[in-house]
Order: structure tokens, then sequence, then C-alpha cells
């Protein structure tokens, strides 16, 4: 008899949750299809919840969120930091999202390169109903991140994103005093150190646009962009760079400002 090769997961996987949205399910599903045995999902929610949901979810690990603390990010913040050090790349995927089949391809990018601490490719967004929005513009010009979201243009989002675990302990997790743009904060601290980022140009997770959600409260994002871009270390930014790395972001996705244009 052929023995099976045990595979030991090399990547942490969390989601944070309520445990009342029905897309988790779908959540769950792309992770075991596009990240396979080498994946350690791990869901975080209400302490109330985990019982509900182990019962549905019986192959993965649900832990409760730290008591004392509100928000995704002391949500992800207790998860990862209990977790991520036994894993060798860890991301996270919020509940109402999904990976594509070429999240794959971010493994691979991490895989051939020891030197990555991060890999980053687009996010579709999705309707409610599942149909497509558009697509996320983006560009391989990492260490124009802080640059451009002094002008509100976000490189990329959480969705379709796979760090070394590492990475995480060094910024020291998520700023808790942020409420929705925490992650973009996490991205700035990181690019600043210098770290080795690669830009892989696929699809690789779905975003669903959603009434109501958090993310869809625009006048706490708006403060915190506010509160984000007067942080000392966005003081180096200077105007001819936000200009001039505006300027080759919208060369580098014109056919998907075409493609926007022509759905109007």
């Amino acid at each position: 008899m052929e023995n099976k090769k045990t595979v030991i997961p090399d990547t942490l996987v969390i989601t944070a949750t309520l445990g009342s949205r029905e897309t988790l399910d779908r959540t769950i599903k792309s992770v075991i299809s596009y990240g396979g045995n080498r994946v350690k999902h791990i869901l975080t929610c209400p302490k109330s919840k985990i019982d509900g949901l182990s019962k549905k979810y019986p192959f993965l690990e649900i832990i409760p969120e730290p008591e004392g603390r509100k928000g995704i990010y002391s949500a992800l913040n207790n998860a990862i930091g209990k977790y991520a050090k036994n894993y060798k790349y860890v991301t996270f995927i919020n509940d109402d999202d999904y990976w594509l089949p070429d999240f794959k391809k971010l493994f691979s990018a991490m895989d051939n390169d020891e030197d990555l601490d991060a890999v980053y490719g687009r996010t579709m967004f999705m309707s409610e109903e599942d149909t497509i929005i558009g697509e996320q513009t983006s560009s391989s010009r990492y260490k124009a991140f802080k640059a451009l979201l002094s002008k509100k243009i976000v490189l990329f989002t959480q969705q379709s994103t796979l760090i070394k675990s590492e990475l995480f302990y060094i910024i020291g997790g998520f700023d808790e005093s942020y409420k929705l743009i925490a992650d973009s904060k996490f991205w700035v601290e990181a690019i600043d150190l210098n770290t080795k980022f690669k830009y892989v140009n696929v699809l690789a997770a779905a975003y669903t646009l959603q009434a109501g959600q958090l993310s869809s409260d625009k006048e706490t994002q708006g403060a915190e962009y506010i509160k984000l871009l007067n942080e000392s270390n966005f003081k180096s930014v200077g105007f001819s760079d936000i200009v001039i790395e505006s300027f080759l972001f919208r060369m580098a996705n014109i056919s998907i400002y075409l493609k926007r244009y022509l759905k109007l």
C-alpha cells in the first residue's frame, strides 16, 4: 500500500466573524479549495456563537474574541498573535469575502522567493447578488503605497495578500485605535521598514460590497484617513511624489478605468 505524505500546514488564515452571515460558508469553502491542506483556518467570534459554529464547522478551530476589547482588529490581533508563530505565512479574510482560484499564485510567489516578506494581488468587487461590479486597480510600485494613500488611492487590500508571519510580530499587529483602516496603517509601516513585497497581477480574491457593512461607514472612514495622514510618518511624503505616483498609477490601470467607464 502506498503511504500518503502528510502535509503540515504552513499558512495561518484567520476569519473574524459575528457568526450570523450566510456568506461565511462560501468564505470557508474558498479557503479549503485554494489553500488545501497547507492552510490552517481559524475562526474567531463572540463567545456566544462558538457552539453553533462548532456544530456547523467541526473541522475548524474556533476561538472566542478577546474579552474587554471590541472591533475586528482586536479579534485579529488576538488570534494572529497567539497562533501565527507556528506558521510561516499568515493572512486574514472577512466572512463576506472569498478567495479566487488565482490566490494559489500568491502562494507560488512566496514559495519561489525566500526573500519576500509579502505578496499581493488584486481584488474583484462583487455585489450582494454575487455579480461583478468591477476590478481593483493596483501596480507593482508598492513603495508608492503611502504617497497614493495620501490621495485616498488604495494600492492593495487585505483580501489578496499573504505575508510572512514574522512581519506581523515586527510591526506589532494592527493599531486598534482604528476601526476601519488599521490594515492600511499596517502596510505603510511594513513598507517603511524596507521589506520586500511582490505584486502578482491576478484577481486573487473577491470583496463583497454590502449595505450596512463597516467599510460603508464613510464618515468614520474619512475621519480615520485624516488621523492617519496626520501621523508623523506621513510628513515625509512630498507633494511631487504624490503627483507623480498618482499619475503613474492611473496610467498603469488605464484599461481598468476604461472598463469602468464603458459600463456606465
